[in-house]
């Protein structure tokens, strides 16, 4: 966390406005304040609450803040440091790795290709074609291969 950012963090006011604008929030044991707070106490992201990757990075906390504190870039940040020092969480790194390795969440069976190009039917989806393929598995392992283990 660099100066200037500690600064402005330091610059909150306390007045939950964060929380009030949070959607993940009212579903989710998501408290933008607490991870925010404990950053700056620590000055790391806390290893210990996962709750940090319930953010949807929306930026209704950030465009709400009255003292313009970037809440959701801070997350965002928080979350490649963790990401640097432990890699993925649990089902993320199974999801990027799949992603990675099969271009689609949802294969796309051989037997449906063939039948898409004999009636005819565009072959519309990344993952019938070579080329967007192999594009999305470079962006994936570009973006965060290195952090797939």
């Amino acid at each position: 966390m660099n100066d200037d950012l500690l600064r402005k963090l330091n610059t909150c006011i306390q007045c939950g406005t964060c929380i009030a604008s949070c959607f993940s929030g009212r579903v989710t044991a998501l408290n933008t304040r607490k991870i925010i707070m404990e950053y700056i106490a620590k000055g790391r992201p806390v290893k210990d609450d996962d709750t940090i990757w319930f953010c949807v990075t929306c930026y209704a906390c950030q465009e709400r803040c009255p003292r313009g504190i970037p809440i959701t870039d801070t997350i965002l940040e928080a979350r490649k440091e963790l990401v640097r020092e432990k890699g993925l969480p649990g089902r993320l790194k199974y999801a990027f790795k799949f992603l990675m390795e099969q271009t689609a969440y949802v294969p796309a069976r051989e037997e449906h290709v063939k039948l898409r190009e004999e009636f005819g039917l565009p072959l519309y989806h990344s993952q019938f074609v070579d080329e967007a393929r192999e594009e999305v598995s470079e962006i994936v392992r570009r973006h965060i291969g290195g952090v797939v283990r």
